[in-house]
Protein backbone atom coordinates (compact mmCIF):
# COMPACT_ATOMS: atom_id res chain seq x y z
CA UNK A 1 0.00 0.00 0.00
CA UNK A 2 1.49 3.13 -1.17
CA UNK A 3 0.24 5.84 0.91
CA UNK A 4 1.85 8.69 -1.28
CA UNK A 5 -0.06 7.69 -4.26
CA UNK A 6 -3.12 9.57 -6.30
CA UNK A 7 -4.58 8.98 -9.37
CA UNK A 8 -4.95 12.72 -9.76
CA UNK A 9 -1.95 13.83 -12.23
CA UNK A 10 -3.65 17.22 -13.26
CA UNK A 11 -4.21 18.07 -9.34
CA UNK A 12 -0.64 17.81 -8.72
CA UNK A 13 0.60 19.50 -12.60
CA UNK A 14 -1.23 22.50 -11.12
CA UNK A 15 -0.32 22.17 -7.43
CA UNK A 16 3.23 22.14 -9.00
CA UNK A 17 3.15 24.65 -11.93
CA UNK A 18 1.42 27.07 -10.08
CA UNK A 19 4.47 27.53 -7.21
CA UNK A 20 7.31 27.05 -10.67
CA UNK A 21 4.90 30.57 -11.97
CA UNK A 22 5.15 32.49 -8.70
CA UNK A 23 8.39 31.73 -7.31
CA UNK A 24 10.43 34.20 -9.29
CA UNK A 25 7.18 37.11 -8.07
CA UNK A 26 7.80 35.92 -5.01
CA UNK A 27 11.77 36.60 -5.16
CA UNK A 28 11.35 40.02 -6.90
CA UNK A 29 8.67 41.32 -4.53
CA UNK A 30 11.22 40.23 -2.15
CA UNK A 31 14.20 41.85 -3.44
CA UNK A 32 12.21 45.11 -4.37
CA UNK A 33 11.40 45.22 -0.50
CA UNK A 34 14.98 44.94 0.32
CA UNK A 35 16.13 47.99 -2.11
CA UNK A 36 13.32 50.21 -1.53
CA UNK A 37 14.31 53.32 0.36
CA UNK A 38 12.39 55.74 1.88
CA UNK A 39 12.19 57.21 5.26
CA UNK A 40 8.60 56.90 5.94
CA UNK A 41 8.50 53.22 4.72
CA UNK A 42 11.55 51.61 6.55
CA UNK A 43 10.13 49.56 9.30
CA UNK A 44 6.78 49.10 7.40
CA UNK A 45 8.78 46.95 4.89
CA UNK A 46 9.89 44.73 7.70
CA UNK A 47 6.40 43.51 8.12
CA UNK A 48 6.03 42.99 4.29
CA UNK A 49 9.17 40.95 3.71
CA UNK A 50 7.70 39.09 6.55
CA UNK A 51 4.15 38.64 5.30
CA UNK A 52 5.43 37.92 1.82
CA UNK A 53 7.95 35.38 3.19
CA UNK A 54 4.99 33.36 4.78
CA UNK A 55 2.85 33.15 1.74
CA UNK A 56 6.34 31.83 -0.01
CA UNK A 57 6.74 29.34 2.62
CA UNK A 58 3.15 28.44 3.23
CA UNK A 59 2.91 27.84 -1.36
CA UNK A 60 5.90 25.64 -0.83
CA UNK A 61 4.74 23.69 1.59
CA UNK A 62 1.36 23.01 0.06
CA UNK A 63 2.40 22.40 -3.45
CA UNK A 64 5.04 19.98 -2.44
CA UNK A 65 5.08 18.66 0.75
CA UNK A 66 1.96 18.37 2.02
CA UNK A 67 -0.64 18.16 -0.99
CA UNK A 68 -4.07 17.10 0.73
CA UNK A 69 -6.61 15.19 -1.75
CA UNK A 70 -9.46 13.89 0.10
CA UNK A 71 -11.17 10.55 -0.35
CA UNK A 72 -15.68 12.25 -0.71
CA UNK A 73 -18.19 11.74 1.26
CA UNK A 74 -15.28 10.28 3.94
CA UNK A 75 -14.50 12.79 6.75
CA UNK A 76 -10.55 12.84 5.83
CA UNK A 77 -7.57 14.49 4.65
CA UNK A 78 -4.62 12.33 2.97
CA UNK A 79 -1.34 14.27 2.23
CA UNK A 80 0.58 12.73 -0.74
CA UNK A 81 3.77 14.60 -0.70
CA UNK A 82 7.32 14.55 0.29
CA UNK A 83 6.75 14.78 4.24
CA UNK A 84 4.42 11.54 3.87
CA UNK A 85 7.59 10.02 1.43
CA UNK A 86 9.81 10.73 4.35
CA UNK A 87 7.06 9.40 7.07
CA UNK A 88 5.72 11.95 8.60
CA UNK A 89 2.13 11.14 9.86
CA UNK A 90 -0.80 13.00 8.87
CA UNK A 91 -1.43 14.67 12.32
CA UNK A 92 1.95 16.32 12.02
CA UNK A 93 1.09 17.76 8.70
CA UNK A 94 -2.27 19.06 9.61
CA UNK A 95 -1.05 21.07 12.22
CA UNK A 96 1.94 22.26 9.96
CA UNK A 97 -0.82 23.22 7.72
CA UNK A 98 -2.54 24.98 10.40
CA UNK A 99 0.09 26.81 11.56
CA UNK A 100 1.29 28.20 8.28
CA UNK A 101 -2.29 29.43 8.27
CA UNK A 102 -2.63 30.86 11.62
CA UNK A 103 1.38 32.76 10.97
CA UNK A 104 -0.20 33.99 7.80
CA UNK A 105 -3.04 35.21 10.09
CA UNK A 106 -1.16 37.01 12.22
CA UNK A 107 1.17 38.36 9.96
CA UNK A 108 -2.07 40.42 8.58
CA UNK A 109 -3.12 41.23 11.78
CA UNK A 110 0.54 42.61 12.79
CA UNK A 111 0.51 44.74 9.35
CA UNK A 112 -3.05 46.27 10.89
CA UNK A 113 -1.33 47.03 14.14
CA UNK A 114 1.44 49.01 12.58
CA UNK A 115 -0.30 51.01 9.92
CA UNK A 116 -2.81 52.19 12.74
CA UNK A 117 0.00 53.13 14.79
CA UNK A 118 2.24 54.79 12.07
CA UNK A 119 -1.19 56.51 10.88
CA UNK A 120 -2.30 58.34 13.85
CA UNK A 121 -0.03 60.07 15.98
CA UNK A 122 -1.88 60.28 19.37
CA UNK A 123 -2.82 56.34 18.50
CA UNK A 124 -2.54 55.72 22.50
CA UNK A 125 -5.30 57.77 23.37
CA UNK A 126 -7.99 56.40 20.91
CA UNK A 127 -10.10 53.45 22.79
CA UNK A 128 -9.33 51.32 19.72
CA UNK A 129 -6.00 51.02 20.59
CA UNK A 130 -6.82 49.10 23.74
CA UNK A 131 -9.03 47.30 21.38
CA UNK A 132 -6.57 45.76 19.40
CA UNK A 133 -3.75 45.59 22.32
CA UNK A 134 -6.56 43.13 23.77
CA UNK A 135 -7.06 41.42 20.43
CA UNK A 136 -3.11 40.86 20.35
CA UNK A 137 -2.70 39.69 23.69
CA UNK A 138 -5.64 37.05 22.74
CA UNK A 139 -4.17 36.61 19.44
CA UNK A 140 -0.64 35.52 20.37
CA UNK A 141 -1.96 33.62 23.89
CA UNK A 142 -4.14 31.40 21.36
CA UNK A 143 -0.98 30.80 19.52
CA UNK A 144 1.19 30.03 21.80
CA UNK A 145 -0.94 27.64 23.90
CA UNK A 146 -1.64 25.64 20.32
CA UNK A 147 1.20 25.02 19.59
CA UNK A 148 1.92 24.08 23.73
CA UNK A 149 -1.69 22.21 24.01
CA UNK A 150 -0.37 20.04 20.77
CA UNK A 151 2.90 18.88 21.50
CA UNK A 152 1.93 18.07 25.17
CA UNK A 153 -1.34 15.86 23.35
CA UNK A 154 0.87 14.48 20.28
CA UNK A 155 1.17 11.00 20.90
CA UNK A 156 -2.36 10.76 22.77
CA UNK A 157 -3.73 12.69 19.18
CA UNK A 158 -2.01 10.04 17.31
CA UNK A 159 -3.53 7.21 19.25
CA UNK A 160 -6.90 8.85 19.14
CA UNK A 161 -6.35 9.35 14.91
CA UNK A 162 -4.98 5.72 14.50
CA UNK A 163 -8.55 4.69 16.34
CA UNK A 164 -10.96 7.12 14.02
CA UNK A 165 -9.16 5.70 10.94
CA UNK A 166 -10.26 2.10 12.01
CA UNK A 167 -13.71 2.93 12.74
CA UNK A 168 -14.19 5.24 9.72
CA UNK A 169 -12.42 2.36 7.36
CA UNK A 170 -14.95 -0.88 9.19
CA UNK A 171 -18.17 1.77 8.89
CA UNK A 172 -17.88 2.11 5.11
CA UNK A 173 -16.75 -1.51 4.24
CA UNK A 174 -16.93 -2.57 1.48
CA UNK A 175 -16.64 0.70 -0.36
CA UNK A 176 -13.55 2.29 2.16
CA UNK A 177 -10.26 2.06 0.16
CA UNK A 178 -7.56 0.67 2.23
CA UNK A 179 -5.70 4.02 1.95
CA UNK A 180 -7.94 5.16 4.68
CA UNK A 181 -6.29 3.36 7.05
CA UNK A 182 -2.61 5.32 6.43
CA UNK A 183 -1.09 6.85 8.91
CA UNK A 184 -1.13 10.13 6.68
CA UNK A 185 -4.59 10.37 6.57
CA UNK A 186 -6.24 12.91 9.02
CA UNK A 187 -9.94 11.80 9.73
CA UNK A 188 -12.11 15.15 11.06
CA UNK A 189 -14.60 14.08 14.02
CA UNK A 190 -14.28 16.72 16.50
CA UNK A 191 -17.28 15.78 18.28
CA UNK A 192 -15.78 12.29 19.09
CA UNK A 193 -12.01 13.88 18.86
CA UNK A 194 -11.07 16.32 21.88
CA UNK A 195 -7.81 17.15 20.45
CA UNK A 196 -9.66 17.92 16.75
CA UNK A 197 -12.27 19.64 18.60
CA UNK A 198 -10.03 21.97 20.18
CA UNK A 199 -8.15 22.86 17.16
CA UNK A 200 -11.36 23.32 15.74
CA UNK A 201 -12.15 25.99 18.35
CA UNK A 202 -8.75 27.24 17.85
CA UNK A 203 -8.89 27.83 13.71
CA UNK A 204 -12.38 29.44 14.71
CA UNK A 205 -11.07 31.89 16.71
CA UNK A 206 -8.08 32.61 14.91
CA UNK A 207 -10.54 33.26 11.55
CA UNK A 208 -13.11 35.42 13.97
CA UNK A 209 -10.21 37.52 15.55
CA UNK A 210 -8.47 38.26 12.32
CA UNK A 211 -11.67 39.21 10.61
CA UNK A 212 -12.87 41.40 13.03
CA UNK A 213 -9.77 43.07 13.97
CA UNK A 214 -8.81 44.25 10.04
CA UNK A 215 -12.03 45.25 9.07
CA UNK A 216 -12.38 47.20 12.51
CA UNK A 217 -8.96 48.97 11.42
CA UNK A 218 -9.68 49.73 8.54
CA UNK A 219 -12.93 51.40 8.73
CA UNK A 220 -11.38 53.24 11.72
CA UNK A 221 -8.40 54.42 9.95
CA UNK A 222 -10.56 55.61 6.63
CA UNK A 223 -12.86 57.81 8.95
CA UNK A 224 -9.99 59.65 11.11
CA UNK A 225 -7.30 59.77 7.92
CA UNK A 226 -7.96 63.35 7.18
CA UNK A 227 -5.73 65.72 5.22
CA UNK A 228 -6.22 68.15 7.95
CA UNK A 229 -4.17 66.10 10.06
CA UNK A 230 -1.17 67.16 12.21
CA UNK A 231 1.14 65.70 9.38
CA UNK A 232 1.80 66.69 5.64
CA UNK A 233 -1.11 66.14 2.78
CA UNK A 234 1.64 63.61 1.07
CA UNK A 235 2.58 61.69 4.30
CA UNK A 236 -1.23 61.26 4.17
CA UNK A 237 -1.78 59.93 0.78
CA UNK A 238 1.30 57.72 1.39
CA UNK A 239 -0.92 56.16 4.30
CA UNK A 240 -3.70 56.14 2.86
CA UNK A 241 -2.71 54.15 -0.11
CA UNK A 242 0.00 51.49 2.15
CA UNK A 243 -4.07 51.12 3.57
CA UNK A 244 -5.45 50.55 0.49
CA UNK A 245 -3.21 48.29 -0.28
CA UNK A 246 -3.33 46.44 2.77
CA UNK A 247 -6.77 46.48 2.87
CA UNK A 248 -6.80 44.61 -1.01
CA UNK A 249 -4.60 42.07 0.22
CA UNK A 250 -6.56 41.55 3.12
CA UNK A 251 -9.62 41.28 0.88
CA UNK A 252 -7.77 38.70 -1.38
CA UNK A 253 -6.72 36.34 1.48
CA UNK A 254 -10.55 36.55 2.94
CA UNK A 255 -11.44 35.12 -0.28
CA UNK A 256 -8.99 33.02 -1.15
CA UNK A 257 -8.20 31.51 2.34
CA UNK A 258 -11.04 32.56 4.08
CA UNK A 259 -13.42 30.51 1.82
CA UNK A 260 -11.65 27.33 1.91
CA UNK A 261 -11.19 27.69 6.04
CA UNK A 262 -14.71 28.16 6.24
CA UNK A 263 -15.67 24.88 3.38
CA UNK A 264 -13.15 22.95 5.51
CA UNK A 265 -14.48 23.81 9.07
CA UNK A 266 -18.16 23.20 7.44
CA UNK A 267 -17.09 19.82 6.05
CA UNK A 268 -15.40 18.83 9.21
CA UNK A 269 -18.72 18.99 10.90
CA UNK A 270 -21.30 18.25 8.46
CA UNK A 271 -19.28 16.55 5.45
CA UNK A 272 -19.38 17.21 1.86
CA UNK A 273 -19.60 15.40 -1.49
CA UNK A 274 -18.34 17.48 -4.30
CA UNK A 275 -14.33 16.57 -5.10
CA UNK A 276 -14.29 19.33 -7.49
CA UNK A 277 -15.26 22.10 -5.16
CA UNK A 278 -12.26 20.33 -2.46
CA UNK A 279 -9.72 20.43 -5.24
CA UNK A 280 -10.64 23.75 -6.24
CA UNK A 281 -10.36 25.16 -2.13
CA UNK A 282 -6.50 23.40 -1.80
CA UNK A 283 -6.02 25.43 -5.17
CA UNK A 284 -6.97 28.63 -3.83
CA UNK A 285 -5.57 27.84 -0.34
CA UNK A 286 -2.07 27.01 -2.41
CA UNK A 287 -1.83 30.61 -4.35
CA UNK A 288 -3.50 33.39 -2.00
CA UNK A 289 0.13 34.26 -1.10
CA UNK A 290 1.09 34.75 -4.59
CA UNK A 291 -2.00 36.95 -5.57
CA UNK A 292 -1.65 38.98 -2.36
CA UNK A 293 2.08 39.48 -3.42
CA UNK A 294 1.27 40.71 -6.58
CA UNK A 295 -1.50 43.00 -5.59
CA UNK A 296 0.83 44.15 -3.11
CA UNK A 297 3.81 44.97 -5.75
CA UNK A 298 1.05 46.66 -8.27
CA UNK A 299 -0.39 48.68 -5.88
CA UNK A 300 2.36 49.92 -3.58
CA UNK A 301 4.03 52.43 -5.84
CA UNK A 302 7.36 52.30 -3.39
CA UNK A 303 7.89 48.49 -4.38
CA UNK A 304 6.61 48.68 -7.67
CA UNK A 305 8.93 51.79 -8.85
CA UNK A 306 11.71 49.02 -7.40
CA UNK A 307 10.27 46.39 -9.16
CA UNK A 308 10.22 48.63 -12.58
CA UNK A 309 14.07 49.73 -11.99
CA UNK A 310 15.11 46.11 -11.36
CA UNK A 311 13.59 45.33 -14.41
CA UNK A 312 14.97 48.16 -16.62
CA UNK A 313 18.60 47.39 -15.38
CA UNK A 314 18.48 43.82 -16.18
CA UNK A 315 17.48 44.45 -19.61
CA UNK A 316 19.88 47.28 -20.18
CA UNK A 317 22.81 45.08 -18.87
CA UNK A 318 21.19 42.43 -21.44
CA UNK A 319 21.27 44.82 -23.88
CA UNK A 320 25.37 45.38 -23.10
CA UNK A 321 26.04 41.73 -23.35
CA UNK A 322 24.69 41.48 -26.81
CA UNK A 323 26.35 44.77 -28.03
CA UNK A 324 29.08 43.08 -26.85
CA UNK A 325 29.10 39.92 -28.60
CA UNK A 326 28.01 41.13 -31.48
CA UNK A 327 31.22 43.79 -31.27
CA UNK A 328 33.49 40.79 -30.49
CA UNK A 329 32.03 38.87 -33.40
CA UNK A 330 32.95 42.32 -35.74
CA UNK A 331 36.38 42.05 -34.82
Amino acid sequence: MDCAESEHASYYWIMHSVFIISLPVYALAILALLQTKSPYFEKYKLFLIWHTSTNLLAELLNSWFLLPVVHLPLPLLRFTGYLSLWGFSGLLQFLIIGSMIYLTAYSVFEMFMFRFRASLLNYKATSFHVYLRVNTYIFRGVLLIFIIANCVTYTFGLELQAKNRQKLFSDHQPDASILVLCPTVIVAVPLEDPVAMYNMVVWVLVVFITITSTSATTVYLKRNLKENAQQSATVVRMHKMLLITLAVQTAIHGFMLGAPNAMFIFAAFFGVRHEFVAKLSFISLTIHGFASTLAMILLTKPIKNSVILMLKCKMSDKLVVEDTRRMSHKF
